[in-house]
């Protein structure tokens, strides 16, 4: 998967939860595919990108871990 197409699914992901990609979307983006091979750009032993903590991390956070999701301001 390329970078667009991963921006495209979890923009349409933040979306659905009703949340939004960070400002640092495309950083964040590129490392998660090319450096950690899809997984999570925080912690690659969490598991693929989105984390099975980033919803308990933006309830808790406003974020997840690695900024890639956030609340609407």
């Amino acid at each position: 998967m390329d970078n667009e197409h991963f921006k495209h699914v979890v923009e349409l992901y933040a979306k659905a939860k009703g949340w939004e990609l960070s400002p640092f979307a495309d950083k964040i983006i590129n490392r998660c595919l090319t450096a950690c091979n899809g997984h999570c750009p925080c912690d690659q032993s969490r598991g693929y990108c989105p984390c099975g903590e980033h919803e308990h991390e933006i309830a808790e956070m406003g974020h997840c871990h690695c900024n890639l999701f956030v609340q609407k301001k």
